[in-house]
């Protein structure tokens, strides 16, 4: 039973390139490693969305993931994928060469198919999974090393290129490489996006829109993308999201449907309350012939609303919000009530507004205020500056990034030229030894 084992390892080896050989990397490959590697993708990417906490005082970011700052080391939670891909492609690539059989005719596809450097027909799927979790942990560099030697290593499969072009538009948008994501846009543009990549290159166009700040044409990909969405969580994200972009437009009644879209009963209750807040932010002030405001009760029903100290800044989001509509003046904002444990005594009219604002009317209060306002003016003039010299280093650090992408790529490029020069040296050899042996 050893020996058997021990010559069916030597018989799979990644040495040996036969129809025996890479049917059992690909299937080892597709079954053993890879699925592992995917199911572990999906779970952690689910994970990272569900324990994502938004910020709803601003847009909310495309994908649920905080921005990545500066990092010295690369990794993150999704490095065991990167482990299972990167095992993966270590054990099961076939690079060598297969043995020509001088009784099997050279045809034009045997030949194109000869030229490939892969000969694992499942490892692409490995490729891609590597970058992408790269591009999922942040090291955008790594992600980007990644899909250019699947552009280097696959390119005779044109579906593959265009999945990695698409993988590739949202690397450089993170990288900031505006120029680079330009010109990958205008190459995929210029060519049939197949069926199967039609959501992933909606969502990534969407996703490259909003980053540039073109909302308008922006919003019809953002409703495709919402169509299309699978995850239920992310979907009502990014229609929370659209109803920001209309309300930011002005869009006042498209901004309430959107928002009205994400309420539900298996919606979270997060965005639920969220909507509502959003919603009664942007209705008109109250007619005070009405005695009753449906939206101001269906927020104030919500028990937790006033009674868990943990949703104090959810109360304080609905109050501020009902003032911003409401006929006090603007003075009355500055005074949120604290929730009570007893909602019944506690009420958003029960605030009053003060009757005068106090102003300063001897010198010595003048003088306070004008030495408050002079101190505040250098508090400002000093964060300027430590934002120039953060400006001015975070460009410097981008040159030292682009520099290194560049030798990265200099550096593929020559190992490319090299393997070229191999693979054209190895055809003369068995061409001279084809040769010899027809003249025998």
């Amino acid at each position: 039973m050893i020996l058997y084992g021990m010559m069916l390892g030597m018989g799979c080896s990644t040495q040996r390139n036969t129809p025996g050989t890479r049917a059992y990397h690909e299937l080892t490959t597709r079954y053993n490693i890879y699925y592992n590697a995917e199911k572990a993708y999906n779970e952690i990417l689910e994970n990272q969305s569900e324990d994502f906490t938004e910020d709803y005082t601003t847009l909310l970011p495309f994908y649920p993931a905080s921005p990545m700052q500066e990092k010295k080391i690369d990794g993150g939670p999704f490095d065991p994928v990167v482990e299972k891909t990167s095992r993966a492609i270590r054990e099961h690539s076939i690079s060598t060469k297969p043995r020509r059989d001088p009784s099997q005719p050279q045809t034009q596809a045997f030949r194109q198919w000869l030229r490939q450097e892969e000969f694992n027909p499942f490892i692409h799927n490995a490729w891609l999974l590597l970058g992408k979790a790269h591009l999922q942990n942040g090291d955008y560099d790594t992600a980007l090393a990644a899909f250019m030697q699947i552009k280097q290593l696959f390119n005779q499969d044109k579906e593959l290129i265009t999945e990695t072009e698409i993988w590739l538009l949202r690397t450089y948008t993170e990288l900031g490489r505006e120029y680079d994501a330009e010109n990958m846009l205008y190459a995929l543009q210029s060519k049939i996006i197949p069926t199967r990549l039609n959501d992933l290159y909606t969502e990534t166009y969407a996703a490259r829109l909003i980053h540039k700040k073109e909302y308008d044409a922006a919003i019809p990909w953002l409703k495709k993308t919402i169509d299309r969405e699978r995850n239920f969580r992310q979907k009502k994200r990014l229609q929370y999201l659209l109803g920001q972009i209309y309300a930011l437009h002005g869009k006042k009644t498209t901004a309430w449907q959107a928002f009205e879209d994400v309420k539900g009963l298996s919606t979270p209750a997060e965005f639920n309350r969220q909507a509502s807040l959003a919603q009664l932010a942007l209705r008109d002030k109250p007619n005070p012939t009405i005695k009753s405001d449906p939206l101001a009760n269906e927020l104030s029903s919500d028990s937790t609303l006033l009674t868990d100290p943990k949703q104090t800044h959810h109360f304080q989001d609905y109050y501020q919000a009902y003032l911003k509509r409401s006929s006090y003046d603007a003075a009355v904002t500055d005074s949120v009530p604290r929730p009570s444990p007893h909602p019944e005594t506690t009420s958003p009219k029960s605030a009053q507004p003060p009757s005068v604002i106090h102003r300063p009317k001897t010198m010595e209060e003048l003088k306070v205020q004008l030495e408050q306002k002079t101190a505040e003016a250098l508090q400002q003039n000093q964060q300027t500056t430590t934002n120039k010299s953060r400006e001015k280093l975070l460009k410097e650090r981008e040159k030292e990034r682009k520099e290194k992408i560049r030798q990265r790529e200099k550096e593929l490029r020559e190992r490319q030229r090299k393997r070229e020069a191999t693979i054209k040296q190895r055809e003369q050899q068995r061409e001279k030894q084809i040769r010899r042996q027809q003249r025998q």
